[in-house]
């Protein structure tokens, strides 16, 4: 099972590391509210909501809702996507 997975999938978990961690495989989610470089958002994720934003805040895009990403880490709870 990728690691994206596993960790989505524990509940009850403890998150208190600010420090990104970045998956071993990239997952697909969907960006549910608006991500920007200065604003961060949420995308659905294997059937579940999380926040979200922007892997590397110095790309100047923004991801429109029902729009396609890859997760590729994590801070905290908070996903870090970027286009797919």
């Amino acid at each position: 099972m990728p690691q994206a997975i596993e960790f989505l999938g524990e509940l009850g978990m403890f998150f208190s590391n600010d420090k990104p961690e970045l998956f071993s495989e990239a997952i697909e989610g969907v960006v549910e509210e608006t991500i920007s470089s200065v604003q961060p958002g949420r995308v659905r994720c294997l059937g579940t909501y999380w926040p979200a934003q922007l892997y590397k805040v110095e790309c100047q895009v923004t991801l429109i809702p029902e729009q396609a990403v890859c997760i590729v880490g994590r801070v905290g709870i908070t996903l870090l996507v970027m286009p797919r």
